[in-house]
C-alpha cells in the first residue's frame, strides 16, 4: 500500500493521540478518528484500484506445458531439419526426453512426438510463434546464430 507522507502523518498523529482512550475503552472519545481512518483507507484502496495493473509474464505457465502431438516427420517438415538430424540430436542429448520430445506408447512404442515450441527454442533460438510467421527468414536466422557462437567463442579464447 503506498501512503503519502501527508497521510502518514495524519494516521500517525491519530494513533498516537487517541491510544490512551482506546487502552481505557473510552470507545466515544475515538469513534470520529476511526471513521476517519476508514475513509482514509477506502480512499487509498480506490487510488491501488485505479493504477494501472502490471501483468505477469505468461511464460512461466506455458513452458510447463508441454503438448508432445508433432511425430517426427511433421517435426522435421516445420522445423526445416532432416529426420536423421533429429534422431543425432537425440543420441547426443542435445534434445531431452520429456522436455523436447517424448516416445509413443501402445501401439507404437517407436514413435516419436516433439513439442514444437521448445524444440525449435533449442534449434533456432526462437519461439516457435516468431518462426511460424510469414516471411521468416531461416538463412538470416542462422547466420545470426552462427554470428553468435563464434562471439561465444572469441570471447572465451586466451590471448
Amino acid at each position: 500500500m503506498n501512503l503519502t507522507n501527508s497521510e502518514l502523518e495524519s494516521l500517525y498523529d491519530l494513533a498516537r493521540d487517541k491510544h490512551d482512550d482506546v487502552m481505557r475503552g473510552d470507545w466515544e472519545a475515538v469513534k470520529e478518528e476511526v471513521s476517519e481512518l476508514h475513509l482514509l483507507m477506502h480512499k487509498l484502496l480506490k487510488l491501488q484500484e485505479d493504477e494501472p495493473k502490471k501483468e505477469k509474464p505468461v511464460l512461466k505457465v506455458e513452458q510447463q506445458k508441454f503438448s508432445f502431438k508433432s511425430p517426427t516427420t511433421v517435426t522435421s517438415k516445420l522445423l526445416h531439419i532432416k529426420e536423421g538430424d533429429l534422431r543425432a540430436l537425440r543420441k547426443c542429448g542435445e534434445l531431452e526426453r520429456g522436455y523436447h520430445y517424448e516416445t509413443g506408447m501402445n501401439p507404437k512404442p517407436s514413435a516419436i512426438f516433439y513439442d514444437l515450441e521448445t524444440t525449435c527454442r533449442q534449434l533456432h533460438d526462437i519461439s516457435w510463434e516468431e518462426f511460424s510467421k510469414p516471411g521468416f527468414d531461416i538463412q538470416a536466422n542462422t547466420h545470426r546464430k552462427i554470428e553468435k557462437a563464434f562471439e561465444r567463442a572469441r570471447k572465451g579464447m586466451k590471448k
